[in-house]
C-alpha cells in the first residue's frame, strides 16, 4: 500500500457556513419550543388558579347553606 505524503487540503468555509446555518436553525427551534413551554405553563397555572378560586367559592357557598360560613 502506497502512502501519499502530501497533505490533503479542503476548503472548510462551505462546511462551516452550512454548520452555522444548521446551528442557527436549531437554536431558533429550541427557542420556539421553550417559548411554547412557557406559554403552556402560564395557561395551566391560570387554569389551576381559576379552578382553585371556583372550588373555594363553591365550598363557601356550601358552608353558607349549612349555616357555617368560612368567609371572613
Amino acid at each position: 500500500m502506497e502512502h501519499n505524503s502530501r497533505p490533503i487540503t479542503v476548503d472548510a468555509e462551505p462546511y462551516i457556513a452550512r454548520l452555522r446555518t444548521q446551528m442557527a436553525e436549531a437554536w431558533g427551534h429550541a427557542q420556539a419550543a421553550l417559548a411554547l413551554a412557557h406559554e403552556e405553563i402560564a395557561v395551566r397555572a391560570a387554569r389551576e388558579a381559576d379552578l382553585e378560586r371556583r372550588i373555594a367559592e363553591l365550598e363557601a357557598t356550601i358552608a353558607e347553606l349549612r349555616g357555617t360560613s368560612t368567609r371572613p
